[in-house]
């Protein structure tokens, strides 16, 4: 009953139309390096350059995808199996001498450090991801460490208002808890978040800088120079029955004195954008790319990458190391089966001459480190 309760409320977002309100300009620097957005009657839309881009998915293919299509997920239901094939390991501490470290915790929550500087990515710790505490996504892992316990964070960036990756609960809880700390976010969404309660500091600073596509913001944090880079994403925004679109989505990459962290947020395969990524760049130290969420494919295409397509991005960036996100925590309701993003991920790096292609997937909770050859291990 909770499925279909789900499918209806996704069925009116699928009919609904808005327009966007006007958005406040920011203060941050632009460059041409990147394509931008369209924006039509207020609402932001994937450009005309973005060719694997088919549109938003309508009623009658989700309804189609539903009937037509095998749920091949099995996912189980014996907590002791998850154990043994998503393990989480309870995070007891987050450091490390390295200059870049990170760790997953559960979709698309990445906890990373960036030559000192502490950020997160969409931090979600909901059960449910959804508008309703009844239905929709519910977690089947455990997130590693509660928000309580998270070290001090400098930095949040967030790719999309979708409820797997916009938790307004957590956002709320982590920005009370750490009153220095800097989000952030797509154009709209800024205002959003003011409007939700999350605006200035208690010297009257702005907290949340909401970019568009190509900008950057330079910050100083403990005495280093950040650029907090907006890069482009292929996919979509909708909250509510009324607002679709009117908030962008996005990828980040912060670049620090000496490493750089991307993250790609939710997206298609733009793949001219992250061909420009890695020439601007020269190279990423370590990205959080996703490998979940595909099945079916006719369906999912547009909105999410695959496998094959996110060891493209990793190439096309020139990442170093990336890790494999946003699979494995809910029950996002795609079909394929639960540990093929992991397993499909193995399967085609197998198939790499050289086997020089360093795209890992780690366990929720433990800490990657960035050294001659990766590794990782226990928070305890």
């Amino acid at each position: 009953m909770t499925q279909w309760l789900f499918l209806l409320f996704w069925i009116g977002i699928c009919l609904s139309t808005a327009n966007a309100s006007k958005q406040d300009p920011t203060t941050t620097m632009d460059t041409d390096d990147f394509a931008k957005p369209d924006i039509e009657g207020g609402r932001y839309k994937n450009p005309s350059s973005f060719a694997n881009w088919d549109g938003i998915p309508g009623p009658s293919s989700l309804i189609k995808w539903r009937l037509t299509e095998k749920d091949e997920s099995k996912i189980p239901s014996d907590e002791k199996e998850l154990n043994k094939t998503i393990p989480v390991i309870p995070m007891k501490s987050f450091e490390s001498n390295s200059s870049l470290f990170a760790s997953w915790l559960g979709h698309a929550t990445v906890l990373a450090s960036v030559d000192g500087v502490k950020l997160i990515t969409d931090p979600v710790w909901a059960q449910r991801v959804s508008p309703f505490p009844f239905a929709g996504p519910r977690r089947y892992r455990p997130p590693p460490i509660d928000i309580e316990n998270l070290p001090e964070l400098d930095i949040g960036v967030i790719s999309h208002d979708h409820y797997d990756h916009l938790d307004i609960d957590a956002v709320k809880k982590i920005n009370s808890r750490f009153p220095s700390m800097r989000w952030f976010v797509p154009m709209g969404m800024g205002d959003w978040l003011k409007s939700q309660g999350i605006e200035s500091d208690a010297t009257n600073r702005e907290r949340v800088t909401q970019m568009s596509w190509g900008q950057s913001k330079e910050v100083t944090i403990s005495g280093k120079n950040f650029t907090v880079w907006c890069i482009p994403a292929q996919h979509w925004c909708q909250r509510g029955p009324f607002d679709r679109n009117k908030r962008l989505w996005a990828g980040w990459i912060v670049e620090g004195p000496t490493k750089k962290f991307l993250y790609t947020g939710d997206t298609g395969f733009c793949n001219s954008e992250y061909e420009k990524v890695g020439k601007k760049f020269g190279g990423i130290d370590l990205a959080a790319i996703p490998i979940g969420c595909y099945a079916p494919r006719w369906f999912m295409k547009s909105q999410h990458i695959d496998v094959p397509e996110a060891i493209s991005i990793h190439k096309l960036i020139k990442a170093k190391t990336s890790i494999g996100i946003h699979w494995g925590t809910y029950e996002m309701g795609s079909y394929e089966f639960y540990l093929d993003p992991k397993q499909w991920l193995e399967r085609e790096l197998k198939k790499e001459s050289g086997g020089d292609t360093k795209f890992i997937t780690i366990p929720m909770g433990s800490i990657w480190e960035d050294k001659p050859n990766p590794s990782t291990k226990s928070s305890e």
